[in-house]
């Protein structure tokens, strides 16, 4: 079986907060979804890897700003690596690649923040890496720009990133493959 990784994308306190920029699109739906990944990751023992973006001073995600932290409820533990990126995607001049080398990961499920961005860049890259790349649908979000909302933004994602290649589930649909796999591995084991 190939070992797969949860990758949550710059899922930062400024994103959810409201206190430096509005919350992103169905901030709360984000939330809960990419904790559903997080939790079930945690549970079935896969691995998972954080990326925090680093942004220049006066951005929202200016490091080590009031924004910057990975935002509470999604907190790293220990054991979770956090990948440093300054571009919009996190395999760029970062050691992302080296860590799920080093953790044997051939295939991603990713979720996060900004759809048209860091989400599809990472997916983009990850892909032209040779990873399998599962994203949740549900689980990505951005903000909308004067010629579409956040809305139409992340459906045209998950339909371009469908197209060239990356597995588009529901967040619901990757939770209850992560369990029902981790239970199945347990079973062969015994």
């Amino acid at each position: 079986m190939t070992r797969k990784a949860v990758l949550l994308v710059d899922l930062q306190t400024a994103v959810f907060d409201g206190k430096l920029i509005p919350p992103a699109y169905e901030a709360q739906r984000l939330l809960e979804n990419a904790s559903g990944l997080l939790n079930a990751a945690r549970e079935a023992g896969m691995s998972i890897v954080h990326v925090q973006h680093c942004a220049a001073a006066g951005e929202a995600l200016e490091e080590d700003g009031p924004g910057w932290p990975i935002y509470a409820p999604l907190t790293p533990n220990m054991t979770e690596p956090v990948v440093r990126k300054q571009s919009s995607s996190a395999f760029q001049d970062t050691n992302l690649h080296g860590t799920l080398q080093g953790l044997g990961v051939r295939s991603l499920i990713v979720a996060g923040i900004q759809s048209e961005y860091c989400v599809a860049a990472t997916c983009h890259a990850a892909l032209a890496l040779g990873y399998e790349v599962q994203i949740a649908e549900d689980g990505h979000s951005t903000w909308p720009s004067e010629e579409r909302s956040a809305e139409e933004i992340v459906a045209e994602q998950n339909r371009d990133l469908k197209s060239c290649g990356v597995a588009v589930h529901t967040t619901a649909e990757l939770i209850t493959t992560i369990l029902s796999e981790s239970r199945e591995a347990v079973l062969h084991r015994t």
